[in-house]
């Protein structure tokens, strides 16, 4: 019995190692996690997109997220809040695509364009390299449970 508690307050620590250590940006191998612990606030999800496959959890102490304001985190999240964003993030979640390939795609103006790209990209949704936009890795699953969570429940 007493190795048994030794060991359940090894693992403890360790969970508590990695939640400290979790960054916001950066996507984790999903874990076996107990979803009934205690006090804390979590995602997680693996899905596959084209020839990707996105793995990701997130995991953090209700407490820490009730002492911060809610501002940086619902100002990140109401970039998302315009239909033609809601367009690009969908094309974006197939594969990247430049401005004029969104724009032969039919989504908007090149200029209009432009201009929800870089508020989604300047609330870390999207991000450019070598001229074309995607989503972040880390920002994949995110999005889908921002999605899933306004649906219906």
């Amino acid at each position: 019995m007493e190795k048994d508690i030794a060991q359940w307050l090894a693992e403890l620590e360790d969970r508590v190692r990695k939640l400290e250590a979790t960054a916001a940006t950066e996507a984790t191998e999903a874990t076996e996690t107990n979803p009934t612990t205690p006090g804390t606030i979590q995602f997680s999800g693996a899905i596959k997109l084209q020839d990707r496959t996105y793995r990701y959890e997130w995991v953090r102490p209700a407490e820490h997220l009730l002492s911060d304001s809610f501002e940086d985190s619902l100002t990140r999240v109401a970039a998302l809040a315009h239909p033609l964003r809601h367009q690009i993030l969908r094309a974006l979640l197939q594969h990247p695509a430049t401005v004029s390939e969104l724009v032969d795609a039919g989504l908007s103006s090149t200029g209009t364009t432009y201009h929800h790209l870089s508020a989604l990209q300047s609330a870390g949704w999207v991000e450019k390299s070598g001229g074309a936009f995607s989503i972040p890795p880390a920002r994949v699953v995110p999005l889908l449970t921002i999605i899933a969570a306004g649906e219906p429940h």
